[in-house]
């Protein structure tokens, strides 16, 4: 479960900035709470459908990164 937060946190990271971002250049006539509270709203509906997509695939991909570490090392 730990592993899926390796991928979970970034994406909302990204999703924050870019909404927040977003909604500043096109909608600067919204009050800034609402603003981030639209960012924010964004990224904890992105973490939690990248959290439940990413179930198997996590895993998968932290074996294979390490699977690759290991085989740089021989």
């Amino acid at each position: 479960m730990i592993k899926r937060f390796v991928f979970v946190i970034p994406i909302m990271v990204i999703v924050f900035s870019i909404a927040t971002w977003m909604l500043n250049k096109d909608y600067a006539m919204i009050e800034r709470d609402i603003r981030l509270l639209i960012s924010a709203g964004a990224a904890v509906f992105s973490g939690v459908i990248s959290f439940f997509l990413m179930k198997g695939d996590a895993e998968n991909l932290v074996a294979a990164h390490r699977d690759r570490q290991e085989n740089k090392k021989k």
